[in-house]
This record gives C-alpha cells, structure tokens and sequence, in this order.
C-alpha cells in the first residue's frame, strides 16, 4: 500500500501534462559566454510551448534566430536548436530549468564555437 501511495505521488508531483515547472512560455532574457571569447553576450527570446514542444525566436549580437526544442519529459531539462535567418550561423543548446524562472545551459555552434548561457523569465504567458 505504502508503494502505491508513493508511485501516485510520484506521478502527480512529476511533469505530466506540462506542469508550471515545466512550461517555458514567456519570454526571456540571457547572457551567454563563448569559449575563448572575452565579454558577456546579451540577448532576449520568446517561446511557446506546446505538451513539450517548443518554438519561438530569439535576438542577440550574432542575430536573429528561429527556435525549436522540447522540454524532456520528467525532469527540469530542455534542448533547443536556432537557426539564423539568412542561415549562416546555427546552435544547438542544451538546457536546464534552475527554477521556474531561470537555466542554466551548454551551447554548440555549427562554426565549432561553445560556451555556456543563463536565462531569466521576463514573463509568463
């Protein structure tokens, strides 16, 4: 019985349908540092998300990308990828929600550059 107790709580305390933990809707400012590169970049996206797809843009130094991702099912982590729109440069980053408001995340670039980045919720939608 005590076991059973335990899985139910589970389950409800767990990301499940996309619980607010989970959502990363809203939009968000960050700072990211490239490997090797003095200085903190700045930038800002939005998103939306939908089960635990998600989509939106974002806007810093290196330009204006199109986001894709998904939040991984039971657990605060996240992937997202960016695409510039003129397609010269491109991201993949690897992510975790530190709070409801706030990662911390891993980068990639497809022009061999990596670094790390933080975030912060502006808003929630």
């Amino acid at each position: 019985m005590l076991a059973a107790f335990i899985v139910v709580t589970g389950l409800i305390a767990g990301c499940s349908t996309v619980p607010k933990h989970c959502n990363m809707t809203g939009a968000w400012n960050y700072k990211f540092e490239e490997t090797g590169r003095s200085g903190v970049q700045n930038g800002s996206m939005t998103l939306a998300q939908d089960s635990y797809k998600l989509q939106g843009k974002c806007i810093d130094a290196f330009g204006e990308f199109a986001l894709t991702g998904t939040n991984t099912e039971n657990s605060p982590k996240f992937i997202i990828d960016g695409k510039r729109t003129d397609d010269k440069r491109n991201f993949h980053l690897n992510g975790t929600l530190t709070s409801d408001n706030e990662f911390e995340a891993t980068y990639t670039t497809d022009q061999n550059t990596s670094g790390t980045m933080k975030g912060s919720r502006i808003t929630a939608e």
